[in-house]
């Protein structure tokens, strides 16, 4: 078989090169950082244990959980914490998650106003025609209005209605007997909280133990990709060295890999130029004193900065010093639809915690770190599947395979970011 490379080794990367040692099929990776790993990185910053974002492993695939228990040094905690949606600039009134299925814990006068507005959803025929009509009619207008509506705008600061039908499936339909009947009535599966897993020593300890598995003489780290040409089918490094391939992996975001490209098509071009995303600035703050008990507050009031709340300290005991806790915000922008200076999302992140409460007048912040991650929401209008697809289609031709959510343009959780990589690996064994 033709010489394997693989660029980037962040989860997804690293889920191709186990599954290429498993089938036996020799690789050369490269990764431009010194250590594995990708955004599943974790700094440390005045005795407080940061991630690069609220990492956490939701919805492990059946075909995944020995796996996991099989990866070296890996001491993974089964976790289960509440997590809540914050109606309001206080904290007076959290909705358990999910809340299309906890409505109960609303006010009499508001429940009988959602029920009222249920109707009409529940009877709609027509298709929906974008985003937001999706969403409206699968909750209802009042829960969106409630909701949804404050909490998608401020996540991806992009218009809803210009988002197709079918970008995401995630959304919960609403439970019309948690609107009816009082919460003594209802099953576990209506309140239900969290369930989750967790590195004890912070998220960058799963890359690290699925790198133990790779052969060392075959990791490249520090080498910073500068050029392909997919014609000769060479990479080309910041270092100067030259690699040739016969398949190529690459896990880097689409619109950097073809900018890489050596004279791509022009449709190619501009079907990377036309791609959406939203940014997110990651804020953590080690704060003395106590934080609210949920590990994850959902924030839809437009007068607040931030989008969610994340507090580890709930679920990662270790990641703070005795007496001391973290929260993490997640603040949205864009350098076109909505700028904002790393400066300004700092202000913002405290004034949104004084406003809420959490953050007291008596209370110390005693480190504070803010991290922009470009490329945080991969985001669709009516044109980006067509963009994509002739991206993947031109880079295919070439012996290009792409992987993960910014490989492949789509969102995705961090098991099935892994379970993109397997896939390319299986597909390069068997072409």
């Amino acid at each position: 078989m033709a010489s394997v490379v693989i660029v980037g080794l962040g989860v997804s990367g690293l889920g191709c090169a186990l599954e290429l040692v498993r089938r036996k099929i020799p690789f050369t990776a490269y990764e431009k950082e010194q250590t594995p790993g990708g955004l599943a990185r974790t700094d440390a910053a005045g005795g407080f244990r940061f991630d690069h974002g609220p990492h956490i492993l939701l919805a492990l695939p059946e075909e995944l959980a020995a796996w996991f228990n099989a990866l070296p040094g890996l001491d993974l905690a089964r976790c289960t914490g509440a997590s809540g949606i914050a109606l309001g600039a206080r904290l007076g009134n959290v909705i358990p998650a999910p809340f299309q299925r906890n409505l109960n814990r609303l006010p009499l006068h508001v429940r009988a106003r959602l029920l009222l507005g249920a109707f009409p959803s529940i009877r709609r025929s027509q298709a929906p025609r974008n985003y937001r009509d999706y969403a409206i009619a699968r909750c209802g207008r009042g829960i969106y209005d409630l909701f949804l509506r404050g909490y998608d705008s401020k996540r991806l600061r992009f218009p809803l209605d210009q988002i197709p039908a079918d970008w995401t499936d995630r959304i919960e339909k609403t439970s019309l007997r948690s609107l009816i009947f009082p919460r003594s009535r209802l099953s576990g599966a209506e309140t239900r909280e969290g369930k989750f897993f967790y590195p004890r020593s912070g998220i960058e300890a799963l890359p690290h133990a699925m790198a133990k598995l790779l052969p060392e003489g075959s990791l490249r780290y520090g080498a910073r990709l500068s050029a392909i040409d997919s014609h000769l089918k060479v990479l080309t490094f910041t270092s100067g060295a030259v690699e040739s391939y016969g398949r190529l992996v690459l896990s880097l975001r689409l619109p950097e890999i073809v900018a890489l490209l050596k004279e791509p098509p022009p449709e190619v071009r501009r079907a990377a130029e036309n791609l959406l995303y939203t940014s997110i600035y990651v804020v953590n703050a080690g704060i003395d004193g106590p934080v609210p008990p949920w590990f994850l507050l959902r924030i839809p009031d437009p007068a607040l900065p931030f989008y969610r709340l994340s507090f580890p300290s709930h679920y990662s005991p270790g990641s703070a010093p005795q007496g001391a806790l973290i929260v993490v915000a997640e603040i949205s922008h864009h350098p076109v639809r909505y700028p904002l200076s790393p400066d300004d999302a700092r202000r913002e992140f405290v004034r949104g915690l004084r406003q809420m409460g959490i953050l007291q007048p008596c209370q110390e912040m005693l480190v504070e770190t803010i991290r922009n991650i470009p490329y945080g929401h991969v985001l669709y209008n009516q044109a980006t599947r067509a963009s994509i697809q002739s991206m993947l289609e031109y880079l295919r031709a070439a012996s290009i395979f792409t992987c993960g959510e910014y490989g492949l343009w789509r969102d995705m959780l961090i098991p099935q970011s892994i379970l993109t990589g397997m896939a390319a690996a299986a597909e390069i064994a068997e072409s």
